[in-house]
């Protein structure tokens, strides 16, 4: 059904007062032709942008608005980061390019609406590596594209509420890069796919293990396998939680689990080997590692690493004294 002339000029609207602050935006609509939202984006070489998967749930078309007051339309999702909460989409190669890429991410960075500062950057699990950002006073809920102070392009700004309180993060624009043209989906046949029970609890899940409160990942994450049984990737950061806590037959049957529910997941072959190690079982281990070296050999070299380093720790400790002279 076509958008009536009353539909279709707030949204002209809101395109020209977009378009006045010469910043890229998604608007998304829903089947009658009607705004449903507005969220930052950033276009990229090739004709991609990136943009917040929420803004996209819902949708029946959505455009983008790039800063010289064009629209493109969505065609696909090429790439999707569900854990960081972005969708790499393509716009056409008719699409201007995008700002250039930081090539680290520094002290100090700027989200759409206020600077902030880097606290800390580490690795948050089988996430990956994650920055802490310090806002100030500033309360921006919105997940946006993240810039350094050159203007040149950080990463993505994703906000997560632990304990009722909104926390800044800085993803690394390499982990945006590594969801490059990976999927090829409608946004139709995206939305159909989307769980509803792998949702809100599973984010706070994951924002707890980002703030490194892991009894709050715990709690969520267990929360989201019971609603969600087949949720590989909730097995695999409560395994992760778990071990935090101690609990280690719970983190090795976590990362199991998630295996048995997608045994192409590498890096949960990988810590379920490494997993099995530290319990002593080489055997399994080894396993793990035959089958990562067919799945993704760099997975599988750096578990093979650890083997071989425990291989010759057992070797030393099995020697005979040397001789005295």
């Amino acid at each position: 059904m076509a958008a009536s002339h009353s539909q279709m000029k707030p949204a002209l609207f809101l395109c020209l007062s977009l378009a006045l602050h010469a910043e890229p935006a998604l608007l998304t609509y829903d089947a009658g032709g009607r705004l449903l939202h507005q969220a930052r984006a950033v276009v990229r070489p090739g004709g991609i942008a990136y943009v917040a998967r929420d803004a996209l749930a819902g949708a029946a078309s959505a455009s983008l608005l790039d800063d010289n007051g064009q629209l493109h339309p969505l065609l696909w999702i090429t790439g999707e980061d569900a854990d960081s909460g972005v969708l790499e989409i393509y716009i056409g190669a008719q699409a201007p390019k995008g700002p250039d890429a930081a090539s680290a991410l520094g002290k100090s960075v700027r989200t759409a609406t206020h600077d902030a500062t880097v606290r800390y950057t580490r690795e948050a699990g089988g996430y990956g590596f994650i920055s802490r950002l310090d806002c100030g006073a500033s309360k921006d809920n919105a997940n946006s594209p993240l810039y350094d102070e050159h203007g040149l392009l950080a990463g993505w700004h994703a906000v997560k509420t632990i304990d009722g309180q909104p926390l800044a993060f800085a993803i690394p624009l390499a982990r945006l890069e590594s969801v490059n043209r990976t999927i090829r989906v409608s946004l139709r046949d995206w939305n159909n796919s989307l769980d509803p029970s792998r949702g809100e609890d599973y984010q706070r899940g994951l924002g707890h293990i980002w703030a490194e409160d892991f009894d709050g990942a715990a709690f969520y994450l267990r929360k989201t396998v019971e609603s969600s049984p087949t949720f590989a990737r909730a097995w695999y950061h409560l395994a992760f939680a778990e071990g935090k806590l101690g609990h280690g037959k719970a983190k090795t049957a976590g990362y199991r689990k998630a295996v048995e529910l997608d045994p192409t997941f590498a890096p949960a072959r990988y810590y379920l080997g490494f997993s099995l190690l530290m319990n002593g079982d080489t055997d399994g281990a080894q396993e793990q590692c035959r089958k990562l070296a067919q799945l993704d050999p760099a997975w599988a070299t750096r578990l093979q690493f650890f083997l071989s380093a425990a291989h010759v720790d057992t070797l030393e400790k099995g020697k005979p004294p040397a001789h005295q002279h």
